[in-house]
């Protein structure tokens, strides 16, 4: 086993135990230290299965950690290849190109995925094969020889204006406003909007700090006048005490979830007639 499979097992194992990121970095750079100037040789190849999954997928996810992947990346890794070897039923190192061809078949025929869903399931399988590849667990990537599938550019859907009014006047109460205008004039994700602090907002400039955006990237995005009104009267009506800028109603007025603010949209397009679709994501690509 070389030393960098060594410390991708480590790292698997303290992540299984709950360990706090910043924890484990530490941990690995003291491991780092200690093991310099050892020969670290292979003793145990038992890679292979635990509970039906192959050992090495939870390397690689400990690997992808280490490498500071989201948290929501990962866990989209992770249940793409249970699903894979739930399906296929073989070691690893013994899959070849046609069965992840025919795995990517039957996921389309079966699941009506779209080009774009089967594509990803190609860059994620190619990943984990390369990356086995490099860590020397095997010698060749069976996903290399599957070609990238083209996927028709689609413009992105958004909400006319006239429908953005209408829904906005369907609002009930200040909250539902401030989101709706937020989501809107922000253009964030609504993972980040439903992460977000009141302390993240610059009224001066009109503008939101996105601490942990996608890839955990940081960046500074605005927000117009109509939703400044809008955010003001809502934080007049929430929970005091909150660090939260969208707060669960009940205490301790923590943090909402990504899917209850999704519930809630949902809840304000079913009140108003028309004919187009509204979740977050559309209105992120709304302006």
């Amino acid at each position: 086993m070389s030393y960098e499979q060594l410390r991708t097992s480590m790292a698997s194992r303290l992540m299984d135990r709950a360990i706090p990121p910043k924890l484990l970095h530490d941990i690995l750079q003291d491991l780092d230290v200690v093991a310099s100037g050892f020969d670290i040789k292979r003793t145990c190849t038992d890679l292979i299965t635990t509970d039906g999954l192959p050992e090495v997928v939870k390397h690689y996810c400990a690997a992808l950690a280490v490498e500071n992947k989201a948290l929501g990346t990962i866990s989209d890794y992770k249940r793409i290849l249970t699903a894979f070897f739930e399906t296929v039923r073989k070691p690893f190192y013994t899959v070849t190109t046609n069965d992840i061809r025919m795995y990517m078949f039957t996921r389309q025929q079966q699941g009506n995925l779209k080009k774009s869903s089967v594509e990803h399931l190609r860059i994620v399988l190619n990943a984990f094969f390369g990356w086995l590849v490099d860590e020397e667990y095997m010698e060749r990537n069976p996903a290399r020889r599957i070609e990238p599938i083209k996927v028709p550019r689609s413009d992105r859907q958004a909400v006319p204006a006239l429908d953005l009014e209408y829904l906005r006047k369907a609002c009930q109460t200040p909250r539902e406003k401030a989101l709706i205008d937020f989501l809107y004039s922000t253009g964030c994700r609504v993972s980040e909007c439903a992460a977000l602090n009141v302390s993240d907002i610059d009224w001066n400039t009109r503008s939101v700090k996105i601490l942990h955006g996608k890839g955990d990237k940081s960046r500074i995005t605005y927000f117009n006048a109509e939703s400044e009104v809008s955010l003001r009267e809502y934080l007049k009506t929430r929970p005091e005490g909150s660090e939260a800028l969208f707060c669960r109603a009940r205490a301790p007025h923590g943090h909402v979830t990504r899917e209850s603010l999704e519930k809630e949209v949902r809840k304000i397009r079913q009140r108003v007639d028309i004919s187009v679709p509204v979740t977050p994501h559309i209105l992120r690509h709304t302006s």
